[in-house]
This record gives structure tokens, C-alpha cells and sequence, in this order.
């Protein structure tokens, strides 16, 4: 794979995110595949974050450890950061009279750095510029060092601030002198770019909470309630955003509790409804959860997963709440858990998560992550013909209303435990939706056989939802294409994975390093209720397995290990707030490319 990787760092406000996106929308448009990374503290202004981006003439959706060029727009960032760079890559950075320790003269010298200082604050004075024009100044050093066109670039940024006629002219002369500068010390610097390919530049920019929104709106959601809270948030802002488009009701709950009540609300009256909070959050919706599991009431939680416990790394990444989406909330009822793994398939897993909602009368579970959610992605653009409405057992017909008895509702005989639904205020019979244990038509039954006829009822659903959800896909990777794998296929190596682990994974096993073995990827989507028979065949076959996962437990694997015995002995973890890096999964694979069996504990590195 052909990539070349940028890295912008300094403190929060300083611009960094207008840089990153800036050069990630104009390389976008010249014809490369993008994927950007971001990292951020949980503060407002200050602190030290990062907006990194990975480009590439061909499809990719991971982030490097190691950077051809690093921006460092402070002092901290040059600090910090400087160990990120790769042998021959550029540094740019504009802390006047900056000296170098010894270690990082020697790494400099060892690693054939080459560094740049550039004057942003002269350059801006000169021109007579405010300081929030240096982004595009940075901006347009960067385009050059990339080899890029100048033109492009004025194009880009005119169409961009085409309605702030007074800032045009100020961008288009920072733009000149960005491109134009050279500092003597480091003379002429560049770092080649891949050829540029057409197809990327019909293709979208956006982040996998954008994708989730889209999907929300192409689903037919008609209320929105949340309350903010990381990573989660963007999906609220974006849906309010554009609700004066889409006549969605968007609401700003007081809290997660008041968010959960509404939705739950507005899908019992027949109107499709979403939330979506994080781990913290969805403590606080579980009761009502509950209660959904009870009425079977379909609802759809989005539960974007940042590391724990407590308020833990707000702003960074983690698969730690599996097990909670799978086990959460008091009782024993059904529910569906999926989770999305990149922007091509967040767009369409939300209407089928609906869909499964209502044929089932069950909560479905949408699992995200930071790292997907604020991931920036290059997407073909989705395809609207394919998707379905399918509401169930909902009956809208008049006859058939007029036909119905209260005890049809939650009628226990039902062989597959999904009973008819109808609607409140419907021209037909009544039933009571409430919170005890009821009878047929809705009604308080304290009773044990009602009891333990309602309990079986609602867990036939079970069997019901599981055999109708597919397989977990199984890839390889030929010669650099992915390809579906046989179910009757041998391995040398199975990867079992889930969420936005997938598109790492799907980078790294394209590596050279893999030519000659036999390696599939076994990616899971439907996570609960769980099916092990295609993994089962595979690993019987398979020299050697290992999971991959973002939490401490590796709880995929424990709930594999639940439902058919089988453990996984070698895995590959991490949980210090960090997604998987390119680099990273491939030195961590090196060891499982031999059939030895290998220890099953994992690292947090």
C-alpha cells in the first residue's frame, strides 16, 4: 500500500482541526483516499491534541504510529511528538528560537529529519493578516511540500470561503506565501505523493457519525432525543442541523433518562425514534430498557463506546461495553446487539437495526466507538435503492383492527413469541402497556403461570431473532483483494474480530508480509443474539486463531466462549484509549504467522 501520513499537533484552538481539514478535503479532491485520525483532550481550549492523515491512491481506513511530516504549532508539540516521525520525514514548525536537546539532535541526525522552521507570525504581520489566517498559510507550505498544485489549492479554499468575500482575498495572498516560502537552513523539502486516482474525488468525506445521521435519516427516524455526550454528540448536532431538510423533531433532553423516555414513547405511538449516548449514558437508560423488554416496546440505543469506568478517557476510544449492551438492564428479556465497523456500513445497519426492532418488538443495540465515530473516511457513495421498510407485526389494516381482541397483544401461544402490535389510538381494541408483570391484554398478573408463560413467550424470541440475523462474514485477502471465504475453507491464520477493528485489519492483511499464507478474517456484526456454527467449522480447520479486540477482558471472545465452549487462546488487545494503528496490528500479528500455539493473555500497550 502506497501511503503517506500527516500529523498536525499543538494545543486545542490553535486551528488544528481547520489544517487537517483543509488538506484532507483538498487531497481529496486532487484524487486520493483519505482516512483521518483525531485525538483531543477533554477540554475546551488548551491541552494537547492531534489531526492526523493518511493518504493513499488505493482504499484504506487505518492511522500509522509513524508520520512522514509532523506541523508542530507549539512548543509542546515539537516535545511530544517529535519520535513520530519516520526516517526522511519533514518537520515543520514556527517556535522561533527553538533549540534541540541532545536525544532529539541525535534522533534528528539518525533519522534524517529534515526540519523547517516556519515564520507564521512574521509572515502574518506582514500581510497585515489576523492569526487565524495562519491555518491556511500552514495549510499551503504543507500542498507544497506535497508537491500538490498551487491552483487547486485557491480553488479549494475560494469555493470554501466564496461567502466571506473579506477573508477571500487574505486566504488567496496566505496561500502564496505558503507556498512560496523557503527557509534557507532546511532548503528545497518535499515528500512524493502516490499517483492520483479519479475515482476518490466522486466519492464522500465523512466521518462515521455522519454516516450513522445519514443512515438515521434514510431509516425513517422522525425523533431524535439525546443528551450530549461524547462520542456521541456529533450525531445530535448533525440531525438538528439539518432537521429543517428532513422535518425530523430533534430535542435536547435534560438528561439521558428524559432522552430514553421519549424515544420509547414516540416508537410505542408508531413513530420511528433514536437516541444515542455513551457508556455513562446508557447506565442511566437501562431502566428503561428494561421496561421496553417488558412491553416490547422496539426501540434502537446507540451506544458509542468510550474507555471506562466512571467518566474514564472521555474523549478517546474503547470496545468495553459489550458485555454491558449484551447484559445490561435488570431481568431476563430479548434484544438484538450490533455494531457498526466503518462509514460504509454505519449508513445501512441503521434501518436494519429498525427493522429488526419492529419485526421482533425488540430493543436493538447499535455499538460505535470513538474511533469510528470521529474517523474520517473516503466513502462511495451509498446506494438509496436497497433499503427496506419492514414494520413486523404492526396492523394497520382496518379490518384486521376491528378484528383484534385485547389478549392478541401479548397473546403467550404465539409459536415464534412475537405477537400482533398495534398502535394506541387505532380503531380497535385496548390493551394496557405498563411496567408489572401482565396478563394477555397488558393487564396486572401477579400469577405463576402467567409468569412463567409471559417469561417463555418473550424469550422464544430469542431463537426466533437468532436464526434470522446472518452469519458473521468471512474474508480473504488474494493478492491483495478481499474476497469471501468458503465455509469449508483451511487456514493458517483466523482473525475473529468486531467494529471499527475491521478496517485496520483489512489494511494490514493486504501487507506483503502475508503473501503465501492462508489468512481469514472472521468479522462480526450481529453480536447478540450470538452465532458461533460458521466460526465453529472454521476453527476446526484454522492452524491458528486469535481475536482482536479493543477492551482488557476480550469479551467477544467470552461470550463466544459462553455460547458453543470454544476459547481463543491467542489474543491481541489493547485498551489505553488508542485505536489500532497500521504498524502496530502488523508487529503484533508477526508472532501468530507460525502454527506454534501462543499464550492467550493479552497486552495493553
Amino acid at each position: 500500500m502506497n501511503r503517506v501520513s500527516l500529523k498536525i499537533v499543538g494545543a486545542s484552538g490553535q486551528g488544528i482541526n481547520s489544517i487537517g481539514e483543509v488538506l484532507a478535503k483538498g487531497l481529496k479532491r486532487a484524487g486520493y483516499c483519505i482516512f483521518g485520525y483525531r485525538e483531543y483532550p477533554s477540554l475546551i481550549k488548551g491541552g494537547h491534541a492531534g489531526y492526523q492523515i493518511d493518504v493513499s491512491d488505493t482504499l484504506l481506513g487505518s492511522s500509522e504510529r509513524r508520520v512522514d511530516v509532523l506541523v508542530a504549532l507549539n512548543y509542546h508539540g515539537l516535545q511530544v511528538n517529535l519520535p513520530d516521525l519516520k526516517e526522511g520525514g519533514v518537520l515543520i514548525h514556527s517556535t522561533q528560537g527553538w533549540k534541540f536537546g541532545k536525544e532529539e539532535e541525535t534522533l534528528l541526525r539518525e533519522r534524517k529529519i529534515r526540519t523547517v522552521l516556519l515564520p507564521v507570525e512574521a509572515i502574518l504581520q506582514k500581510l497585515g493578516a489576523k492569526p487565524i489566517m495562519g491555518n491556511v498559510l500552514i495549510a499551503a507550505f504543507v500542498w507544497k511540500v506535497l508537491g500538490k498544485d498551487r491552483e487547486a489549492l485557491k480553488t479549494f479554499v475560494a469555493q470554501r470561503f466564496a461567502k466571506k468575500k473579506d477573508l477571500l482575498e487574505f486566504n488567496m495572498r496566505c496561500i502564496d506565501e505558503g507556498y512560496d516560502f523557503s527557509d534557507p537552513a532546511a532548503g528545497a523539502v518535499s515528500i512524493p505523493l502516490p499517483p492520483p486516482q479519479e475515482q476518490w474525488k466522486g466519492h464522500l468525506l465523512l466521518t462515521g457519525n455522519h454516516a450513522v445521521g445519514l443512515g438515521a435519516i434514510h431509516a425513517g427516524v422522525r425523533v431524535y432525543a439525546g443528551y450530549p455526550m461524547t462520542p456521541s454528540s456529533p450525531i445530535l448536532t448533525y440531525v438538528a442541523e439539518v432537521q429543517n431538510k428532513t422535518g425530523m423533531a430533534v430535542k435536547q433532553a435534560e438528561d439521558e433518562i428524559t432522552a430514553a423516555q421519549m424515544v420509547s414513547g414516540a416508537m410505542l405511538m408508531g413513530a420511528r425514534a433514536l437516541t444515542a449516548t455513551s457508556g455513562g449514558g446508557f447506565d442511566l437508560m437501562a431502566e428503561t430498557l428494561s421496561l421496553n423488554g417488558l412491553i416490547e416496546n422496539p426501540t434502537v440505543f446507540i451506544l458509542a463506546q468510550r474507555p471506562g469506568p466512571a467518566t474514564g478517557l472521555p474523549t478517546w476510544t474503547a470496545q468495553g461495553d459489550l458485555l454491558m449492551a449484551v447484559h445490561g438492564a435488570h431481568g431476563e428479556f430479548p434484544r438484538c446487539v450490533m455494531a457498526a465497523s466503518g462509514s460504509q456500513d454505519a449508513f445501512p445497519i441503521m434501518a436494519e437495526a429498525f427493522n429488526i426492532a419492529e419485526e421482533h418488538q425488540v430493543s436493538v443495540i447499535v455499538l460505535t466507538d470513538k474511533q469510528l465515530g470521529e474517523a474520517l473516511y473516503t466513502q462511495q457513495p451509498y446506494d438509496q435503492t436497497q433499503t427496506q421498510l419492514r414494520r413486523g407485526k404492526l396492523i394497520t389494516d382496518p379490518a384486521q383492527l376491528a378484528a383484534l381482541k385485547p389478549a392478541d397483544r401479548y397473546d403467550p401461544s404465539v409459536p415464534d413469541g412475537v405477537s400482533p402490535r398495534w398502535l394506541p389510538g387505532a380503531k380497535a381494541a385496548t390493551y394496557c402497556a405498563q411496567g408489572d408483570e401482565h396478563a394477555a391484554d397488558g393487564s396486572d398478573d401477579e400469577g405463576a403461570a402467567n409468569a412463567k408463560a409471559q417469561m417463555e413467550k418473550r424469550m422464544r424470541k430469542v431463537e426466533t431473532l437468532r436464526s434470522s440475523l446472518p452469519s458473521p462474514e468471512c474474508w480473504t485477502a488474494d493478492s491483495g483483494q478481499w474476497t469471501v471465504a468458503r465455509e469449508d475453507e483451511s487456514f493458517d491464520l483466523l482473525l475473529v474480530s468486531w467494529g471499527s477493528n475491521r478496517t485496520v485489519i483489512e489494511d494490514v492483511l493486504k501487507d506483503s508480509s502475508f503473501a503465501g499464507k492462508k489468512v481469514g478474517f472472521l468479522h462480526y456484526t450481529y453480536l447478540w443474539p450470538l452465532k458461533t456454527e460458521v466460526l465453529e467449522r472454521l476453527a476446526k480447520r484454522a492452524k491458528r486463531m486469535a481475536l482482536v479486540e479493543c477492551n482488557a477482558q476480550g469479551q467477544l471472545g467470552r461470550l463466544i466462549r459462553m455460547e458453543c465452549g470454544l476459547e481463543i487462546k491467542d489474543k491481541i488487545l489493547k485498551y489505553d484509549g488508542r485505536p489500532f494503528f497500521y504498524d502496530e496490528l502488523l508487529d503484533r500479528l508477526s508472532p501468530l504467522r507460525s502454527p506454534e500455539p501462543a499464550l492467550s493473555a493479552g497486552e495493553g500497550s
